[in-house]
């Protein structure tokens, strides 16, 4: 019989060996009872939260920047559970609600989402960076003293914005189109 092969990133899930130890038990907030246990309440508290513009726009923007539905709602239940707000169960019961709430909000906006990790391992949409971050990044590193890590840095990130033109693109002069010239 075949040993199953480790998955390498399960290290980086564990927690680190002796955290438990580092303060009094109860000190931490899933280590103490649940500020909520009824499921209708919770739900509530999640749209009632979601209404909040302030916090909707972000999570569409992840949708519309290729994140999947599913695991910004499993992200959000999971931060509620390590905050304290509610029991881990009571969360995937809530899951649904927050799954839905985001694809109504995906489709009101207009914008092409995906429920799950599934649908996007089969999207044949190519990986693509997003141009306004990564000339954020630029103006900020333009604004920064230069040290040869910065420029290391520039110059990656100048290789990445030509080379996410496109196989068939017309090849253009890296500085020119880096500079806007």
């Amino acid at each position: 019989m075949a040993e199953p092969i480790p998955n390498p990133e399960s290290s980086f899930q564990a927690p680190i060996p002796g955290a438990s130890l580092t303060t009094e038990l109860g000190n931490r907030p899933w280590e103490n009872p649940p500020k909520e246990t009824s499921v209708d309440k919770v739900i509530n508290n999640y749209l009632n939260r979601m209404q909040n513009e302030e916090l909707v726009m972000p999570l569409l923007d992840a949708i519309k920047n290729g994140a999947s539905i599913t695991t910004i709602a499993e992200s959000i239940i999971e931060t509620a559970v390590m905050e304290g707000e509610h029991t881990i169960d009571v969360g995937v019961l809530a899951s649904s609600i927050i799954v839905e709430y985001l694809r109504g909000a995906a489709e009101v906006a207009n914008i092409d989402y995906k429920l799950s990790n599934m649908d996007i391992a089969t999207s044949n949409k190519p990986k693509q960076i997003n141009k306004r971050l990564l000339e954020e990044v630029l103006e900020e590193m333009d604004k920064k003293s230069d040290s040869p890590v910065d420029e290391e840095i520039t110059q990656s990130a100048k290789e990445i914005k030509v080379s996410s033109k496109g196989l068939m693109s017309k090849k253009i002069d890296i500085e020119d189109d880096i500079d806007g010239n």
